[in-house]
This record gives C-alpha cells, sequence and structure tokens, in this order.
C-alpha cells in the first residue's frame, strides 16, 4: 500500500496523541512495527509564533522516520505558514487535526469543531496544499453529532482539493472517546472517494484489522491500544508476545528515551502515566504501580522495574 508517497507492507501506523506520541514513544513503537507515526499534535499558531513548548514537539532523531507532522488550526493562514516551517523542517507530510475533540481545542474553532463549518475546514486544506508540496491527510470525525454525520461529504470536497489521504475516527465529536465507532463509513468513504482512507479508533486486536480490511481500509492507526503495549504492532502482525523480561527492557529503554528528551526529573514524572500499562494483568500489578508512580530517583525506579519483572512478577 502506498500512501504520502511512501509504500508499506503490514500498514500498521502509530496514531498521533497528545501526551504521549513524542519520539521516545514513537522509537519503541516502530522497534515493534509501527510503519508510519504522526507527532503529538501542534499547535499551528504556537509554530508561527515560536513557542518554546511547541518547538519542543518537533525534536526527534534520525532514525524517527517516516514522521507526519499534525497541526491543528482554526485559521487556514496559520496552518500553511504552520506547514512551511515543518516542510523546512524535513517531514514527510502534514496532517490537518478535524478530529480532536477536547474542549480547549474546540473552543477555538480547532479540531472537531471543523466538522461544523466544512467550508472553512476546505479553505484551511486548499490552503496547505498550496503552501508546501508535502503529501496532505485530514484525520477528521464522523460529525459533530448523531445529527450531522458529514465525513463522507468532507471526503468527497477534500478529495477534489487534492488531499493525499483520508484518517476517519468514526465516532462524532459528542460521543468523544464512548461507543461503537461507526466503521460502515470506511466503507461509504472508499466507494465514494479516489484515495487511500486509514482507520483509526479501538483497533486492537486481529479480528479489529481483518473487518477493518472487509470494509476497503488501506491502512489502520492504532492510538491508545499502543500506551505500555509497543509492542501490539507486531503482535498483530506476527502475534507477538512479549517475555517478561523482553518487558522489562522495552521499559527501561523507554525510561531512558525520556530522559533524554525531557531530562531525569521530567521524565520519572511523565513515565508515571506508561507504568500501569507496561504491567497490565501481571501479578502484583496494582502494588508495583502505586510504589513505582511515587519514587523520584532515577535509580531507584529502575531497581523497582528490575526487582519487580525479575522477582515479583515470576521471571528468574
Amino acid at each position: 500500500m502506498k500512501l504520502y508517497n511512501l509504500k508499506f507492507k503490514n500498514s500498521l501506523f502509530l496514531a498521533p496523541m497528545s501526551g504521549y506520541t513524542n519520539w521516545p514513544m514513537r522509537i519503541i513503537c516502530r522497534e515493534f512495527g509501527a510503519e508510519l507515526a504522526y507527532t503529538e499534535m501542534i499547535s499551528a499558531t504556537g509554530l508561527v509564533r515560536n513557542t518554546s513548548n511547541t518547538l519542543k514537539l518537533l525534536e526527534r532523531p534520525e532514525k524517527d522516520r517516516p514522521l507526519i507532522a499534525q497541526i491543528f488550526a482554526s485559521q487556514p493562514h496559520d496552518a500553511a505558514l504552520a506547514s512551511r516551517i515543518l516542510e523546512d523542517e524535513g517531514f514527510d507530510g502534514i496532517d490537518l487535526n478535524m478530529g480532536c475533540p477536547v474542549k480547549k481545542v474546540v473552543v477555538k474553532g480547532a479540531g472537531a469543531a471543523l466538522m461544523k463549518d466544512l467550508d472553512r475546514a476546505l479553505s484551511m486544506t486548499e490552503a496547505v496544499i498550496s503552501a508546501v508540496d508535502l503529501p496532505v491527510s485530514v484525520k477528521m470525525r464522523a460529525g459533530w453529532d448523531s445529527l450531522s454525520i458529514n465525513a463522507g461529504i468532507l471526503a468527497e470536497l477534500l478529495v477534489k482539493a487534492g488531499i493525499d489521504t483520508i484518517i476517519l475516527h468514526p465516532r462524532t465529536r459528542s460521543d468523544m472517546y464512548r461507543g461503537k465507532p461507526r466503521w460502515k463509513l470506511v466503507a461509504d468513504i472508499k466507494q465514494t472517494t479516489s484515495v487511500p482512507v486509514v482507520a483509526s479508533g479501538d483497533i486492537k486486536t486481529k479480528k479489529d484489522i481483518e473487518y477493518l480490511k472487509k470494509t476497503g481500509a488501506d491502512a489502520c492507526m492504532i492510538g491508545r491500544a499502543a500506551v505500555g503495549r509497543p509492542w501490539i504492532f507486531k503482535e498483530l502482525s506476527e502475534g507477538f508476545y512479549p517475555t517478561l523480561k523482553q518487558r522489562r527492557e522495552v521499559m527501561l529503554r523507554h525510561l531512558d528515551f525520556l530522559c533524554s528528551y525531557l531530562g531525569t526529573h521530567k521524565a520519572l514524572l511523565y513515565m508515571r502515566k506508561f507504568v500501569s500499562s507496561y504491567v497490565k494483568g501481571l501479578p502484583g500489578a496494582a502494588r508495583f504501580r502505586q510504589q513505582a508512580c511515587t519514587i523520584e530517583s532515577l535509580a531507584e525506579l529502575t531497581l523497582k522495574i528490575k526487582a519487580y519483572l525479575d522477582e515479583e512478577a515470576g521471571f528468574m
């Protein structure tokens, strides 16, 4: 399958997730078969204004490729300027976020708010396509609410504008992350458009992948299921499941990468959001999580991870 002028074998991608998919998580997921990754959602306005927090999101090692930069914006002008900056930074494509349901994004007229204003969504897409020579995709929701399922209409408009790829999370903004995704929308969009369609939303098992292939999805995007489970890409493509020793080494590598990216103190705090998922289902996981999330020393946390996965969870 070819998307963004790139060829893929298994077409399993790591989704953009704010607060999670910085380069340490992306690198770990790539090691287990994520063929494409996206940055955390980048504010176009913050990038144009050169804010330090936004610029931090652009950091990545050379091996973190191919990489698509995802931006959110409320104004076409900002989106176009930000896209030029990202093109100069060497990213492999631009993804416009029209699906984020979070209030602080929506109230600015960005993210899923654009599902209520298709004219502005189209204008923004056209502005970005005109501004760069990179492939441009759009990540959208099914619609704003159950009374306005308009992803198919928007998809047709964007294809005419020259979009490279459509990424669909088939829930509405009102659904947030609840309820069952409307996967039939993938099939509907595939029947009426000529570009690749990537399915996104609660994809966790081989059965999910098989079902989505039947709808016509060209690729699948894994998000929350990859948090603390970066091996899911290899699990879905090869049936791989890590030993406790492998799980331990992945946790320690992730922690080491976070220290390189954020510095030790911030890395220790940041790692806490991954700890529960990394040990989910293991004996004594709740007690380990409680203890690990209070540790403020890198050496102590490293020893705790090793001791838990070498002894308490049964690895010898």
